[in-house]
């Protein structure tokens, strides 16, 4: 498998320019490993991920769309996905592309068995929250995912701040329980990769988590230290049992409904999922930018990638995954997206590139012409601004796990009827 780590760091200069180019390339579609950085990399071929490499690269012949298959029905209760909510047949693709009915939450909690050298055991939660978060904004600095003698060298007035409408620590809704997202990063990045999908998806009712992969993560990226580091489907699988097994008094206990889980994970995080798609009580995963091993999991499949994607081929991988996964399964390819569409990495410090923000810090000469094409993939023209993409991509989302949660008794939002033009949709 081929991932898209870098190799060696020499002075601190170098040091910083590459951390900011890997937190936009939260990149390979593998799991857990070494990246190559070069520009050679970036026009490779992207593999597939998991064990083995898909042989297989089908493509696409147009915007065709079929008729989605009802969820099957399983054998084991524990694996059929309860209705968490009464169904509402009356929401619209339109709607679901927007922000839902709830204010958002989000909250930290950390479990001492995922904290390792290079990672705190944190585990970041966003969920639906009452009137009390209106109006309130969370958000994450990149510095704060960064070793810190080389946060130290990053200037203070360089902003590289996300922020997501969401009230930290704020009031859970009293409505729930709700169904749980358990999400994964990509690599050479962080648990809050992808916020404001996770807002998205908090909004209308669902609780994401997410943690740090010491296998893959910047941190121990930075610093060469992800050699024997506990894999990242191990990570998903103690988070999990974290949150299933939270004191009845920690108010997050409360709004979560663990009996089922759905799945998501971008780029390097799509493989992990994959490989933790069979676990019991596991509805369905959602896979940006990503693909498949040899083995798929028989549970509905969203798999969404952008055309434009140099890091990770939309058609050798992520379209060869959704040929060779169960139905029922949905495939979106984004015309104008590329790589890191996905992810929050378009949009740090407002609507600058990360390859901007080291342009900022005066350190962008150290920036070779690879490691440029890494870092922007999917953030500069032709690629469309990643909010103009960003509600097709909350469109699926939010229709799949609904879906596959049994919140709608037919799929909404999964067909043609993209709020963004351009996307292509296959479904079996």
């Amino acid at each position: 498998m081929g991932h898209f780590y870098a190799a060696s760091m020499r002075r601190s200069a170098a040091l910083i320019a590459a951390l900011i180019v890997l937190a936009a390339c939260g990149a390979d579609s593998g799991g857990d490993g070494a990246v190559a950085t070069t520009a050679e990399a970036a026009t490779t071929a992207a593999p597939t991920t998991a064990a083995t490499d898909t042989t297989t690269a089908p493509t696409t012949d147009g915007a065709t769309t079929t008729e989605a298959t009802a969820p099957p029905t399983t054998e084991s209760a524990e694996t059929t996905a309860p209705a968490t909510t009464e169904p509402d047949p009356g929401v619209t693709p339109t709607e679901l592309a927007a922000a839902g009915p709830f204010e958002v939450g989000a909250t930290t909690r950390v479990d001492p068995a995922l904290a390792t050298d290079g990672a705190t055991g944190e585990i970041e939660i966003w969920y639906p929250a009452t009137d009390e978060a209106a109006g309130a904004t969370d958000g994450y600095d990149v510095r704060e995912y960064l070793p810190a003698a080389i946060a130290d060298l990053v200037p203070p007035e360089v902003n590289a701040r996300f922020e997501i409408a969401a009230g930290r620590d704020a009031t859970a809704a009293a409505d729930g329980p709700y169904p749980l997202v358990l999400f994964s990063h990509g690599a050479a990045s962080f648990r809050t990769q992808s916020s404001d999908l996770a807002r998205h998806l908090a909004s209308w009712g669902f609780v994401v988590a997410s943690t740090d992969h010491p296998s893959r993560n910047l941190t121990n990226g930075l610093i060469g230290a992800t050699e024997g580091q506990r894999d990242s489907a191990s990570d998903m699988r103690q988070m999990r049992v974290f949150l299933e097994t939270l004191p009845a008094d920690d108010p997050v206990a409360g709004v979560l409904d663990t009996s089922v889980v759905g799945l998501a994970g971008h780029s390097a995080g799509g493989g992990t999922i994959a490989q933790v798609a069979s676990d019991p009580g596991v509805v369905g995963y959602a896979s940006y930018a990503s693909g498949l091993g040899d083995a798929a999991a028989d549970v509905p499949s969203l798999f969404m990638a952008g055309a434009l994607d140099i890091s990770v081929d939309p058609i050798e991988t992520t379209t060869a995954a959704y040929e060779a996964a169960p139905s029922p399964s949905w495939l979106w390819i984004i015309e104008n997206a590329g790589h890191n569409a996905f992810s929050d990495l378009c949009a740090i410090g407002g609507d600058a590139t990360l390859i901007d923000l080291a342009e900022q810090a005066g350190i962008g000469d150290f920036v070779d012409d690879g490691l440029r094409r890494l870092a922007t993939d999917g953030c500069e023209p032709p690629n469309a601004p990643v909010q103009t993409v960003w509600p097709a991509i909350n469109q699926a989302s939010t229709g799949f796990f609904r879906w596959a949660f049994g919140i709608d008794a037919e799929p909404i939002g999964l067909d043609a009827s993209a709020v963004t033009p351009g996307v292509t949709v296959e479904s079996k």
